[in-house]
């Protein structure tokens, strides 16, 4: 993940280099009038956008450093991202306030209100995002009846009928795999879709603490890993399968 933090890092301390050098890049200035912009301190407005973006940025190399280094768990990296996302975001809104005279008294009174309707709004699609991060970073679910086999977690969900599978083989570790393509991946989790390194496609629902895995293959060439929270339910949900296909 460090790789992502100096990525963004970099791009928003590059930001702020260049609002600041070109002003005009900044959301709302660009279409204001000359009339209206002559109500604007802009160098004080571009000069607290270039720290903001610059801090902005630094921050999230730093703690990106720190938790990697440290090998905190991968919400807490999340969070911290998105805190500082938001704290850019809330930080620009103040600026644009206090180096903008035309926000000021009533004749601003329409524009400020709109300026917290999208604050409020960025704040609440921050929450909804951490809401689902944590509540998909839970263990899937297992569970085998005699007809299907179903898994749930993270948003994503697979029924697999007992009679379609060709194969199953328990393991003693991941498989080895390349990319994510549609899924979630965390310190403790995998859910979704993902690939091979031979290149071969399928789904995961993996937990660290689950212990072995169990891959099944399907008459359709699917390819599908589970395992559970514990390795004791593991093991359980293992020979459930087994037996049934066995009766099958």
């Amino acid at each position: 993940m460090i790789w992502t933090d100096l990525i963004t890092g970099a791009i928003l301390m590059l930001t702020g280099w260049a609002v600041y050098k070109f002003p005009m890049l900044i959301s709302g200035v660009n279409t204001m009038s000359k009339k209206r912009l002559a109500k604007v301190n802009l160098e004080g407005l571009k000069l607290g956008f270039r720290n903001v973006f610059l801090i902005c940025g630094g921050a999230i190399v730093l703690l990106g450093g720190i938790f990697t280094l440290a090998h905190l768990p991968f919400g807490f990296h999340l969070v911290m991202q998105l805190v500082a996302i938001l704290a850019l975001v809330v930080t620009c809104f103040v600026l644009s306030k206090r180096y903008d005279m035309g926000m000021q008294g009533e004749e601003g009174k329409k524009e400020r209100r709109k300026n917290w309707i999208g604050i409020i709004i960025t704040a609440v699609a921050f929450a909804v995002i951490l809401f689902f991060f944590f509540k998909g970073s839970k263990p899937a679910t297992v569970e085998v009846s005699e007809d299907y086999i179903t898994a749930k977690g993270g948003g994503y969900s697979a029924s697999i009928p007992v009679q379609n599978i060709t194969s199953t083989t328990m393991l003693s570790r991941w498989p080895d795999i390349s990319l994510r393509t549609n899924g979630l991946s965390t310190d403790k989790v995998s859910i979704g879709h993902f690939r091979l390194k031979g290149g071969e496609s399928c789904m995961l629902f993996l937990c660290d603490d689950g212990g072995p895995v169990l891959e099944v293959r399907t008459a359709d060439g699917s390819l599908y890993y589970f395992n559970c929270a514990t390795e004791e339910e593991t093991l359980e949900m293992i020979a459930k399968v087994k037996q049934q296909i066995s009766e099958q």
